[in-house]
């Protein structure tokens, strides 16, 4: 990893990936996060893309678009460490729009290269703390377009999953402390209440909650993803209701 900085906060960060070295350097007035051919210029309030491939094929050109009060919100994987770009869309909806793999850690240098990924990930976010909003942390699972988004904020997860032949994803449940759900299907809101992570569980591709005699209430699909992923979802959904349980004097549970 390289690194400059100077008082304000502006510099540059390199930090090796699967497909190459991944390059943060932020400016008094812009961000640019590269992995080329690929980039992302942050202007001002101005979000730009760039594709070295398809300029270089003649089949595509650099785009830019407002950002306005949408959200621009930095994941990561779990487990796998990816590093994601997500931005807010004009429907409430979110896309990635930049993504890179960390180097395999089995490989001589891997576990120096993540934590150079990591180093510039916590850069990153710090940068565009201002563009996220209320999200206080962000987590994807799954591969490529088929990748779910988690938002964390504070008090409520929200899901958004992708659609079968989407490059975005859309809002699917959301998870309060409290034990309210909240999911979405054909743009109705379903709502339930689940008393503690107990009735948070998974069957086949559904994460289902349920009430304490085993009855569904709701269930979300959250197909293209693994069972790990689905059972790393529902363990955060679980322990967000469970953290908002009151202590049982009794027993101290």
């Amino acid at each position: 990893m390289t690194a400059y900085r100077d008082g304000d906060g502006h510099g540059s960060i390199a930090a090796p990936t699967r497909a190459g070295t991944l390059s943060l350097t932020i400016g008094p007035r812009d961000l640019r996060l590269a992995l080329e051919p690929r980039s992302v210029l942050l202007e001002g309030d101005f979000l730009s893309f760039e594709d070295g491939f398809r300029r270089r094929a003649g089949s595509g050109k650099k785009a830019s678009e407002r950002l306005g009060s949408r959200r621009l919100v930095v994941a990561r994987d779990v487990p796998r460490e990816d590093l994601g770009l997500w931005l807010e869309l004009d429907d409430g909806g979110m896309r990635r729009v930049f993504g890179a793999e960390p180097v395999d850690l089995i490989t001589e240098g891997g576990l120096a290269a993540l934590r150079s990924l990591d180093a510039l990930a916590a850069r990153l976010r710090q940068a565009l703390a201002g563009r996220a909003g209320d999200v206080r942390r962000a987590i994807e699972v799954g591969r490529g377009l088929d990748k779910a988004l988690l938002l964390d904020h504070g008090n409520r997860l929200v899901l958004y999953k992708r659609e079968l032949f989407r490059d975005r994803a859309r809002r699917a449940c959301e998870v309060h402390h409290d034990g309210t759900i909240i999911v979405v299907e054909k743009d109705r809101d379903l709502r339930a209440n689940v008393r503690d992570r107990y009735g948070v569980s998974l069957l086949g591709d559904f994460i289902r909650f349920s009430d304490p005699t085993g009855l569904d209430l709701v269930r979300v699909a959250v197909p293209w993803v693994t069972r790990e992923d689905r059972e790393e979802l529902a363990r955060r959904f679980g322990e967000l209701i469970h953290a908002d349980r009151p202590v049982d004097a009794a027993n101290g549970s």
